[in-house]
């Protein structure tokens, strides 16, 4: 496969310039638009004799698709050299056209600036939206997707690795971008990019620029704008004080009580809510990803590609050769594996301590039962209860001996549930929600009849508390 160049030409050339001359003369074939015009009559003074559009069977009016697809198939084999008295092009979408049948690299000669380049090989509009923004200056720029971008001065791979992120905040990695190059012997090499693409520019080149054409797919609601937003606010330039003052660890509390009014959605079988909880969780992720890349820890793409691989790690029955056919034989191998990514580690190393005590008891029995430490039957668990009970009975009331019987107690209590089938945690959420309904039942009851509930005797509180709970099960 040969190369393509365009070589424009003011209207009023006299003489083709010295770089131009030179391409042209190593030219294979030099393309016209008209055997007429002044292309045409400065190569033949040259001494070169070019192939106008109808030699090639393309008519004066050929679109620029044709265009492409000629061009294209006399580079099959060789060089080929379009020149035109249209600067620098004959028509707007034959660069970015031949980039991408060509895949590989295009010169366009003699301009002066990168920056010119960019600008007329791609037609582009100056009455929109363009956004020239030097690579030294990215600190306080955010892109925005629905203009024209051009970032000069990309002229080494830190700086390049500095815009493909930045480009990052608002197109897709898979975003078309075209590096322009000057060349030593005059005009500019481009080269079809990505934004992600972009990150992998390792050759330094003076006065090189990036062009990065309009997103007209309107920006996504989704996570990756829930990314760019959360960049916003931690930029040091312009970003929210209040943002820009938080750490892991002030934060850290947030997270717990988002998951906590998540959990209150669930049981109360409010979609809306629930919906909006789990945006509250997921901002508090994406938070904590924010400050990690800022200390250059980790990315919120190290997150999810961490449990995007643990879960198909540990799923080898869906992602591998291995079966299962219950969840209990499911369970089973997912400990199994977790304890063979970790070994010598002990098995209740992962149960986090910041945990409810409630729920972190019901997580530990779980683990230790599923490496065999088990009771056989829950008669055998009642038994154990039975036996904290009497220790609990003979502690002395306000001592170390007291409290200890009791956690004894409530963890034999967990294990009597886990042997049930039942959440620990769940089971005594619910009935907190239903004592509480209760207690206020018997306030109304009391307020009702003219009387404080606090001025009852236990009799008649006793009285209310039936009553309530009558009329909790309906008639």
């Amino acid at each position: 496969m040969g190369s393509v160049a365009i070589v424009g030409l003011r209207e009023d050339a006299e003489m083709l310039p010295a770089p131009a001359l030179e391409r042209v003369k190593r030219a294979d074939v030099v393309v016209v638009p008209s055997s007429e015009g002044a292309a045409a009559r400065l190569a033949s003074a040259a001494g070169i004799t070019p192939v106008g559009y109808a030699e090639l069977g393309l008519a004066p009016e050929a679109s620029t698709g044709e265009v492409v697809t000629a061009l294209t198939r006399l580079a099959a084999s060789g060089d080929v050299v379009l020149l035109s008295a249209s600067f620098p092009l004959m028509r707007g979408g034959v660069v970015s056209g031949l980039l991408d049948r060509l895949g590989g690299d295009v010169d366009v000669l003699p301009v002066v600036s990168t920056l010119e380049v960019l600008l007329l090989a791609f037609d582009v509009d100056l009455t929109a939206d363009v956004d020239i923004v030097d690579a030294h200056g990215l600190k306080s720029w955010h892109p925005q997707r629905g203009g024209h971008v051009v970032v000069t001065g990309v002229e080494n791979q830190v700086l390049a690795r500095r815009v493909s992120a930045r480009l990052a905040e608002a197109f897709p990695p898979d975003h078309r971008a075209v590096v322009a190059d000057r060349r030593e012997a005059g005009g500019f090499e481009l080269t079809a990019s990505t934004v992600s693409g972009l990150a992998g520019l390792e050759e330094v080149r003076r006065d090189r620029a990036v062009y990065v054409p309009p997103s007209y797919v309107p920006t996504p609601d989704g996570f990756y704008e829930l990314v760019r937003t959360m960049s916003i606010l931690r930029d040091p330039q312009g970003g929210c004080p209040w943002d820009l003052e938080q750490t892991h660890a002030s934060i850290r509390g947030h997270l717990i009580e988002e998951a906590y009014e998540a959990v209150a959605a669930i049981e109360e079988r409010d979609d809306a809510a629930l919906a909006d909880e789990l945006g509250d969780i997921l901002l508090q992720v994406v938070f904590h990803a924010r400050i990690g890349a800022e200390e250059g820890r980790f990315t919120i793409d190290d997150a999810t590609a961490g449990i995007v691989a643990k879960l198909r790690r540990r799923h080898p029955h869906i992602f591998g050769g291995a079966e299962a056919g219950t969840s209990a034989e499911v369970l089973h191998r997912w400990e199994e594996i977790k304890r063979e990514e970790k070994p010598g580690e002990s098995v209740l190393a992962s149960v986090p301590k910041a945990l409810p005590a409630l729920l972190r008891a019901q997580k530990i029995s779980k683990k230790a039962a599923a490496t065999g430490f088990d009771w056989e039957t829950v008669e055998d668990v009642w038994m154990k209860v039975h036996e904290e009970i009497d220790e609990l009975k003979a502690a002395a009331p306000g001592t170390q001996e007291a409290e200890d019987e009791v956690g004894d107690v409530l963890f034999s209590v967990v294990n009597v549930a886990r042997k049930l089938g039942v959440d620990a945690e769940t089971a005594l959420r619910v009935t907190c929600e239903r004592f509480t309904a209760r207690f206020r039942h018997m306030e109304e009851a009391a307020r009702e009849s003219g009387r404080n509930l606090a001025d009852l005797d236990i009799d008649a509180m006793e009285a209310l508390w039936q009553r309530a709970k009558a009329a909790e099960r309906g008639p």
